[in-house]
């Protein structure tokens, strides 16, 4: 009959322990518990993000777009080979990102003091609307970065004030006046009296102060707001934004460096060919002198030996010996040429720039040649520059770049030194045919031949005077022809918007952050959660198969003891959970005779004696009679209970002092008697284990159709153990919030090692409103298992609300007390 009446029980049991480890009903619970700190943690994440909102100075983003090509024209019309032409616009992009040219162009803005107001909360830039104006001679370099404040008391004088090691330094002088401190000079100019009078309701005292910068302080703090980045390889368009706290700085700056990056390249371009012209200018200048020298050294010999001109013999000798001494004359030129090159190379092996160099060699055979070698080295040499920026002298990256280096120059070098000796060797060849034409012609006349040397002498002059002419000119339409190889595409513009800080990605942030804060308190909370909240948990946790009595709701009033109160509300959800713990006792045991019930549980205070008093109550109810027994003598409770004096009861009736008709006591409600515990006996054990206890038991069964016996809790003593195992209806009480996970154990233990396998389990206190965890748990579990046990559960919850006294008390609850889960 037990083991059929369970069935259903056991294998829900079973299933349960089937299931995984983490209970969604649990979270759900502890989540509703915490639902007030979840909406407080929301609303401080949203109040931060409120204030970092209001009070974080915005960040404003200004973009320029410049294109990179080559646009000289003259070269073009000339057809000269294009020494400036970029194959990679990578260097140009470095060049723009570098620090030295970062800093030249703040030397160009107007960024040596910046002016602030100071509010309330914060301090603002006005860049370009501060109502005064600064001149000043540093006299200590300490004074950069220092806030110096400036106050007004009225248009015609100014306070200058500052602190340096906690000292103060303060001095006031009129308007336009030199203001002479310690660290500073300082002339206060262009004051708007006005504007400063409008904004001093919203500022603090001394509400102005500027900074005197230093460029590379500044440099510094600001490059690295600085971001370069190619936008089309294609097009070679490169992009140049700048971030500040103001729009208009963020706006000169990047126009600032568009600007001076187009400028920094004609000047250098124009310089390279300015310095090819002076080279030239001066080769003429020269060449011209020995030129008028052949000239009127030739005039000279041919007024005085009448000489008029040569016959046709010598015309031919001296075209021939011309064009010899032409080829000459190029090829020591062109050897003049590689050694200047050989030396600019070796003089200064750190720093080779190809716009001085590479013009020399226009013209000459192996232009191309020796310009690709030098562009290459000029390529290491800027890698190697760049690379320093981050890495040290020493650094493997370093070695690797200066062996690249070393060997590229070696190549050029060893190439210049393969052209001399072959330009020598050719010059060699050409003076051997010179001289064998000299020889054969030694027979002619002296003053012929004296004439043709002069003739000679003065064709090579010429003809080196007219090549200088002609590079000359060439050089001078180039430069005349250079235009910026880089254009503006986009000018930069004093952003509308500010990009930083992102009020939608920072609400975000925030709530996001709010919500994790809150997901780890309600994790942390779930993980550490060591108590009972619903049967399920019981039924999980038990390895015995505990057999699940009921559940008893929380009890809403605040009571100092243990009291009879399903008299009082007999339609109440307590009285009702009552009964189908009345109910569910007749699938335990449903033999004919008296029963006894025996209550216990692990410790003090999960409520075994006020189910007990109402377990007798609701059974009292039904018109059978029922005494209650108090055996936890250690701790009585049964006579507060019952508002009377605990001067006898079970201990003197034990050892035989009272009889059981002086020890009975009547209760308010009809059939429903009780025994107090007495005096506390020194050896409560031995008197329930004695045979006057188990008379004793004989004896009631007769009087009483129930008997309930409200043991001690067996978690801290056994004296309720041998009570336990003699009772119909053992029962074993947990109490929701209250017990420990770990008490389960204990239920196991009595079913397994004490015999006990009657033992039931019943939940008290569990929150029944609407949605809580505990009681939620219990109509689905109750309902759903059939039989009188699963109905009579399933009808005490799923009428409650209408049908019981308290459903009014529930309707009352606050607001508050839904938002924070209290009852």
């Amino acid at each position: 009959m037990e083991t059929s009446s369970f069935s259903n029980n056991n294998e829900h049991n079973a299933f349960a322990k089937q299931q995984s480890d983490f209970d969604f009903g649990l979270l759900l619970y502890i989540t509703q518990r915490n639902i007030f700190w979840i909406i407080a943690i929301l609303i401080v994440a949203g109040t931060a993000a409120y204030f970092y909102i209001r009070y974080t100075p915005p960040i404003y983003e200004s973009i320029g777009i410049i294109q990179v090509r080559t646009d000289n024209t003259a070269s073009q019309i000339l057809e000269a080979t294009p020494a400036y032409l970029r194959q990679d616009i990578s260097g140009d992009i470095e060049f723009l990102r570098s620090k030295e040219f970062f800093k030249n162009i703040l030397n160009t803005l107007d960024l040596e003091v910046s002016y602030f107001s100071e509010g309330q909360v914060m301090a603002t830039e006005n860049y370009a609307n501060h109502p005064y104006s600064v001149g000043f001679q540093v006299k200590d370099s300490s004074i950069f970065g220092r806030k110096i404040y400036i106050q007004f008391d009225d248009e015609f004088k100014a306070i200058a004030s500052y602190t340096i090691n906690d000292s103060v330094y303060s001095r006031e002088a009129p308007i336009n006046e030199i203001i002479i401190l310690p660290h500073v000079n300082l002339r206060i100019k262009d004051v708007d009296f006005i504007q400063i009078t409008t904004s001093k309701k919203q500022l603090k005292q001394n509400d102005y102060f500027f900074i005197i910068n230093d460029v590379n302080q500044i440099t510094e703090q600001y490059h690295h707001r600085l971001r370069v980045e190619l936008l089309n390889a294609a097009a070679k368009t490169i992009k140049i934004s700048f971030t500040d706290h103001s729009g208009k700085k963020a706006k000169d700056i990047s126009e600032a460096i568009a600007e001076g990056f187009i400028n920094i390249d004609v000047e250098r371009k124009s310089q390279s060919a300015e310095k090819v012209l002076n080279f030239i200018d001066t080769q003429i200048e020269s060449v011209y002198g020995r030129l008028r020298t052949s000239e009127t050294s030739m005039q000279s010999f041919q007024k005085d030996n009448r000489i008029t001109g040569n016959d046709g013999f010598t015309g031919i000798y001296l075209e021939r010996l011309n064009l010899l001494e032409n080829e000459v004359i190029n090829l020591e030129l062109e050897e003049s040429v590689l050694k200047e090159i050989e030396k600019k190379i070796t003089a200064n092996e750190k720093e080779i720039d190809p716009y001085t160099i590479i013009p020399v060699l226009t013209g000459t055979h192996f232009e191309k040649n020796i310009s690709r070698q030098i562009n290459s080295l000029h390529q290491l040499l800027i890698k190697k520059e760049e690379m320093l920026y981050s890495e040290t002298e020493k650094s493997e990256k370093i070695k690797s770049i200066d062996y690249q280096i070393s060997i590229q120059k070696n190549l050029l070098l060893e190439s210049l030194k393969a052209m001399k000796d072959k330009i020598s060797a050719r010059k060699k060849n050409i003076q051997k045919k010179i001289k064998e034409y000299e020889k054969t012609y030694l027979e002619m006349p002296t003053k012929e031949l004296e004439y043709s040397r002069l003739q000679r002498v003065f064709a090579i002059n010429e003809k080196f005077y007219s090549l200088l002419l002609e590079k000359s000119t060439e050089y001078s339409i180039a430069k005349a022809g250079f235009v910026p190889e880089n254009i503006i595409l986009e000018k930069a513009k004093i952003p509308n918007f500010h990009i930083s800080p992102n009020r939608k990605l920072v609400v975000i942030s925030f709530f996001l952050i709010g919500l994790i804060i809150s997901s780890g308190l309600i994790a942390i909370k779930y993980l550490l959660h060591n108590t009972i909240t619903n049967i399920n948990e019981i039924a999980r946790l038990s390895k015995a198969n505990a057999n699940i009595l009921g559940m008893i709701p929380r009890y809403k009033e605040d009571i100092p003891v243990s009291l009879l109160i399903v008299n009082k509300r007999p339609k109440s959800m307590m009285a009702e959970s009552f009964r189908t713990i009345r109910t569910n006792l007749q699938f335990i045991s449903n033999e004919p005779g008296p029963k006894t019930i025996a209550i216990t549980s692990t410790i003090s205070g999960e409520g075994k004696t006020f189910v007990a008093i109402n377990l007798g109550g609701i059974i009292a109810l039904t018109g059978k009679k029922v005494i209650i027994l108090d055996l936890d003598m250690r701790k009585p409770k049964i006579h507060a209970g019952f508002g009377v004096e605990n001067t006898s009861g079970m201990s003197t009736l034990l050892i035989g002092k009272d009889s059981v008709e002086n020890c009975i006591r009547h209760s308010e409600q009809k059939n429903l008697d009780f025994i107090t515990a007495g005096p506390i006996p020194p050896n409560p054990s031995e008197l329930i284990i004695s045979e006057k206890f188990e008379k004793l038991l004989i004896e009631l069964k007769v009087m009483y159709d129930v008997v309930v016996m409200d043991n001690p809790p067996v978690g801290l003593v056994t004296d309720g153990i041998a009570a336990i195992q003699k009772a119909d209806y053992p029962v074993y009480i947990f109490r929701s919030g209250f017990s420990k996970k770990n008490f389960v154990p204990n239920v196991d233990r009595l079913i397994r090692d004490n015999k006990i396998s009657r033992l039931a389990v019943i939940l008290n206190s569990v929150e029944t409103h609407k949605g809580k965890y505990g009681y939620g748990y219990g109509y689905g579990y109750g309902y759903g298992q059939g039989y009188g046990y699963g109905y009579g559960y399933g009808y005490g919850y799923g009428y409650g609300y209408g049908y019981y006294d308290d459903a009014k008390e529930s309707e009352k609850k606050s607001m508050i007390g839904k938002l924070i889960g209290k009852n």
